[in-house]
């Protein structure tokens, strides 16, 4: 009978010391034999071990690109920023009560988040080897492999969308904006698009950060306001997906906003008061 725990503990072992190596020396698809007898080496494992462990370097290969993606939705919807935003809500909770004082709310949250979540997520070597691992998997031959890699993306981005839909729902009509009818209260696909936008610019960031860090000086009362590229853009995809909400109870979201901190979504209901 096989040592069970033996091999999980070689497995760790080993996808611990590959996954250290992809965040400090980048993504490849493949593996030279001396670079996995390093790996090896690095986790205190022998070649032997590692050949009981796994059949072929492409079925460790996969194991490795779906830990990879596992690991990625974490850095991609980051708590902080969610439950930063909220504590701000609470103190801006009388500006709630006329339709300027929301529109500056939702800008100064998306001027402050937006570029907070730009700088912190695609940052991360994390984030920046699932950018990599999904633009580049596609090339890896068809196999079962890599149809179980696809599969922990898939997972990965879905479990994201839910995420960060339901931060969406929970501030957006909070400070009285709602979907535009056409999208049927339907926020996943705001959130492809936003997260499309910020994801986009961290891989332009690479090549071009001059022009992605840039930031401008928009005309605004009492003085003008300073925006950078990524906020910009993500307002301008907001913007497209949201309107005032003619409903809004501006009582009800400032009841909401000053009983501490919320981190789950409006019933239905709730949101139609």
């Amino acid at each position: 009978m096989r040592d069970q725990t033996g091999i999980d503990s070689v497995r760790n072992r080993v996808l611990h010391s590959a996954i250290l190596h992809v965040e400090s020396s980048g993504l490849t698809l493949g593996i030279d034999p001396v670079s996995l007898e390093r790996l090896c080496s690095d986790a205190g494992v022998s070649m032997k071990q590692f050949g009981k462990t796994w059949a072929s370097t492409d079925a460790f290969l996969g194991d490795l690109f779906c830990e990879l993606a596992n690991q990625a939705q974490i850095d991609r919807a980051d708590t902080e920023t969610l439950l930063t935003t909220w504590q701000y809500l609470s103190m801006r909770a009388d500006d709630l009560r006329s339709v300027e004082g929301r529109r500056s709310v939702l800008i100064d949250i998306i001027r402050t988040a937006a570029e907070y979540n730009f700088d912190v997520v695609t940052a991360s070597a994390k984030w920046r080897t699932y950018a990599a691992l999904s633009t580049t998997i596609l090339s890896w031959p068809e196999s079962a492999g890599r149809t179980r890699v696809l599969d922990a993306l898939r997972a990965s981005e879905l479990a994201f969308v839910e995420t960060m839909e339901s931060f969406y729902r929970n501030v957006l009509p909070t400070i009285g904006y709602r979907l535009k009818p056409v999208f049927h209260n339907d926020y996943q696909a705001f959130v492809v698009a936003a997260a499309s936008v910020i994801e986009g610019l961290g891989i332009v960031r690479a090549t071009v950060p001059a022009l992605v860090e840039a930031h401008f000086d928009i005309p605004a009362e009492p003085e003008p306001e300073t925006w950078s590229v990524a906020s910009l853009a993500f307002i301008g995809v907001l913007d497209a997906f949201f309107e005032l909400d003619p409903d809004f109870v501006p009582e009800h979201a400032i009841a909401r906003v000053s009983g501490g901190v919320d981190v789950t979504p409006q019933s239905q209901s709730d949101a139609d008061y």
